[in-house]
């Protein structure tokens, strides 16, 4: 087994800032494993129901243009605003990363799963750490949108 890098490495970055380009995005990577529920995990107004496809046009809908990102390949899919926001996050995932390897690898719905790694109450920390960040950012410019739109 080889081992990981020493920090996750940002796997895709798209410009989510018109209909068609949420299209071309949502055709993209709207089948990916984990992309739907990751991106719904912190954005309860999105219906559970939803098909990944459609899911970055209901983002720009709801909180306006964006980068959406995945942040390493086993990691996790986020939408943010601007480039701050994307450092926040992938700073708390490499928190997260560097306390898990050099463990081993897998899949599962947690992130600590997707890496590889049994649950842990600090491993937990920081994940949740993480996903709070993330949706924070997600109802603040989901709100932020909602009042400029009325």
């Amino acid at each position: 087994m080889s081992l990981p890098p020493a920090l996750p490495m940002l796997a895709e970055l798209r410009d989510v800032d018109s209909p068609a380009a949420a299209r071309r995005t949502g055709a993209e990577f709207g089948r990916e494993l984990h992309f739907a529920d990751d991106l719904r995990r912190v954005r309860p107004w999105l219906a559970p129901e939803m098909a990944g496809r459609d899911i970055p046009a209901a983002l720009l809908d709801s909180e306006w243009a964006g980068f959406l990102a995945l942040l390493d390949e086993r990691g996790p899919w986020v939408f943010v605003q601007n480039v701050r926001e994307l450092q926040i996050l992938t700073r708390l995932y490499s928190r997260l990363f560097r306390a898990v390897f050099p463990h081993g690898e897998g899949a599962g719905d947690s992130l600590t799963a997707r890496l590889g790694v049994p649950p842990a109450p600090e491993l937990a920390a920081l994940e949740q750490a993480f996903w709070r960040q993330a949706g924070d950012f997600a109802r603040q410019r989901h709100a932020a949108w909602s009042r400029l739109r009325r």
